[in-house]
């Protein structure tokens, strides 16, 4: 396959496809129209609008694919966007371009191909009007010419979107500039200064106010001065007794007047406003107000859903089952805290309160609060990690925690955390290792001794068996080592968990290892009709490791990637130095990991395939087993696709230089 080359005029062809404005939109129909008609005229099943983005083509309009996009660097229209000139391929088997695409080799399986290019205004080729057959075909000039008529049908579509696109933006940019300028002259006022007025009679006016006024109550300054009734009219129902009550206590006592109530600009399309004025009585006795009044509109819906959303989060906070701390940053100090938190303590709220972070975590802990403070003021987060807290009676329970720096109004620094009562899941976990043991040690024994004998009955140490005997025993043979090889593993596991398998590290050069661990593998790969070649000379290190170990953890690896292979396929073992560390790859040729299984590969008893009827055997703890050896041994394992499918695991181990 080749991948489409990148047009000389890449970035101007991509600004001129922004600026078309056709990749935010949806479907548009006289698209559709085009490409129902395509499909039709020319009797094939897919007919598109392709457009090529930065790293996709996206199809404009669709008729028999399901797919909205595939990745450019697969399209057919990536090469047809490179000449003006339509692109017809009648058969992708036979195209040195298209041979191995995956869109040829798999569904949906493209056979024949004919995109005419669709241009801007301005001439950029930005995407294809395009036809695909699942069988070979030709092509006639009279069919290329009617899909060129087809595609300048298309082009004119995209002109016209893009100039009428062209033309709102300009407009926008007109419109944005007279909201500017309005808006500088209306930031010299606070909002709409007024006077208002009430008589002894109770009639109230505006005697002077700004043009904002309008805008505010729907009346000019003009009619405000005449009467002030239209302005109460706007007021919420639900607010105006308490206007007025207000207006008549100022009107009493002279004192400021404060506010903040709604206002209706259309229909039920109410707006907070907040007013502020200062009275003073005239002779008549009238009193005359001098203020201002102010759309808080946004601001006050702000404070209602922060108040809301503060209710929630503290809902959520205190119901919690996972306890929540917040600790002053400085000082350590519990600001606030859950339920959840102080239930397994034994203090009282206000007792735990007064405690500092460090009240309750024992000393031995102190290097992983410093790792972890020190993560706070790199990266702003710490953890997952687990320790221990002292309960208010001395004893202890087991934690896991995490959290994240914040900052308060004050520039206060504050600390987050989830704290999670682990003990339970603790207790779960011991057991289940107890269980598997005892199981372990308890079949391991009479295990050897059923496998040892049907071994000397399969020998014929009993003499000649019948065929069908033979059979029956060769199964059972076969079956107890394949249970022998999970105890083994159950074991293994057991101990590396507790940190009673001992690793004996050494310095060793990597190349010598390898070819030793390879050559183990060679009957398990002819078994399998599968080859793990090497290299002439492998790479140049040093690790320190345990030996036996590593050939354990790679051996897993080695034989996974053989016992998903293909006959005849090869498993390719991969040495790259780095500076300070060096990766061991394993990459095979089979069905790969599917997505959804592999955050559980590293899993005890993880596979793929977990049914009573899956084809390969397997315990299920290899890959753990490997994990923990090489994590003990200061490396890491790790998965990723490998290139062109099929599975690609890799150890990484610390290098030493010489």
């Amino acid at each position: 396959m080749i991948t489409p080359p990148t047009p000389d005029n890449e970035n101007e062809r991509q600004r001129a496809l922004d600026a078309t404005g056709l990749l935010n939109s949806g479907p548009v129909e006289r698209f559709d129209r085009l490409t129902r008609l395509a499909r039709q005229y020319f009797s094939v099943p897919i007919a598109l609008v392709s457009l090529i983005d930065h790293e996709r083509q996206w199809f404009k309009s669709r008729q028999g694919l399901d797919a909205e996009e595939t990745p450019r660097n697969l399209s057919f229209c990536g090469h047809a966007i490179l000449s003006s000139s339509p692109l017809i391929v009648e058969n992708a088997l036979e195209d040195p371009r298209f041979a191995t695409n995956p869109l040829v080799t798999e569904a949906p399986k493209i056979r024949f191909y004919a995109g005419a290019p669709l241009h801007t205004v301005d001439g950029y080729r930005i995407g294809t009007l395009c036809l695909i057959d699942v069988q070979p075909r030709t092509f006639s000039a009279e069919q290329i010419g009617m899909l060129v008529d087809l595609a300048a049908t298309a082009e004119e579509l995209i002109q016209v979107d893009e100039i009428s696109q062209q033309s709102y933006l300009s407009l926008e940019s007109e419109l944005r500039t007279s909201r500017e300028r309005l808006t500088k002259l209306v930031a010299q006022l606070p909002g709409t200064i007024y006077q208002f007025r009430r008589f002894p009679d109770g009639h109230m006016t505006f005697p002077f106010s700004s043009p904002q006024i309008q805008q505010l109550y729907g009346i000019t300054p003009a009619q405000a001065a005449e009467d002030a009734t239209p302005a109460f009219e706007r007021i919420h129902p639900d607010d105006l007794d308490a206007i007025s009550a207000s207006i008549e206590h100022s009107a009493n006592t002279l004192e400021d007047w404060t506010a903040t109530f709604r206002v209706a600009r259309q229909e039920n399309d109410y707006r907070w406003i907040t007013g502020q004025a200062k009275p003073e009585r005239l002779i008549d006795g009238s009193t005359l107000w001098h203020g201002y009044l102010q759309d808080i509109h946004e601001q006050e819906l702000a404070r209602l859903f922060l108040g809301k959303s503060e209710a929630r989060l503290r809902g959520l906070f205190e119901f919690s089952p996972i306890g929540i701390a917040l600790n002053d940053m400085a000082t350590g100090q519990f600001i606030d805290l859950n339920d959840a938190l102080l239930l397994p303590t034994g203090y009282t709220r206000d007792e735990f309160v007064s405690l500092s972070y460090w009240d309750v975590t024992p000393i031995e802990y102190q290097p992983a609060e410093e790792q972890a403070l020190l993560s706070l003021k790199s990266t702003g987060r710490y953890g997952p990690y687990e320790k221990e807290y002292v309960r208010k009676d001395g004893s202890r329970y087991p934690v896991r925690l995490q959290g994240m720096l914040s900052q308060e109004q004050d520039g206060r620094q504050v600390i987050w955390s989830l704290i999670e009562d682990i003990t339970e899941r603790r207790k779960l976990d011991k057991m289940k290792d107890q269980f598997i043991a005892t199981v372990s040690h308890e079949l391991r024994t009479p295990l050897t001794s059923i496998k040892g004998s049907l071994g000397l009955l399969n020998g014929g140490a009993a003499g000649p068996l019948p065929s069908k005997a033979q059979a029956l025993l060769s199964t059972a043979e076969r079956n107890a080592q394949r249970l022998f090889v999970l105890i083994n593993d159950l074991l293994d596991m057991e101990k590396l968990v507790a940190g009673k398998m001992p690793m004996n590290l050494s310095m060793q050069w990597l190349a010598p290892l390898l070819d030793e661990i390879i050559e183990s593998m060679d009957g398990y790969s002819k078994q399998h009709q599968v080859s793990i070649p090497t290299p002439h000379e492998w790479p140049r290190v040093q690790v320190n490791v345990d030996a036996p170990r590593l050939a354990q953890a790679l051996s897993n690896l080695l034989s996974n990637a053989i016992k998903f292979s293909p006959q005849g396929e090869a498993v390719e073992v991969q040495v790259k130095p780095y500076a300070n560390t060096v990766e061991i790859s394993v990459c095979d040729h089979g069905p790969g990991i599917d997505p959804i299984f592999r955050a559980q590969l590293f899993q005890r008893f993880s596979q793929a395939d977990g049914s009573d009827t899956r084809k390969l055997p397997g315990t299920g703890l290899g890959l753990a087993i490997s994990q923990e050896i090489c994590q003990q041994m200061g490396g890491e394992v790790g998965y990723r696709e490998a290139i062109g499918g099929g599975a690609n695991f890799f150890i990484v181990l610390p290098r030493v230089l010489s």
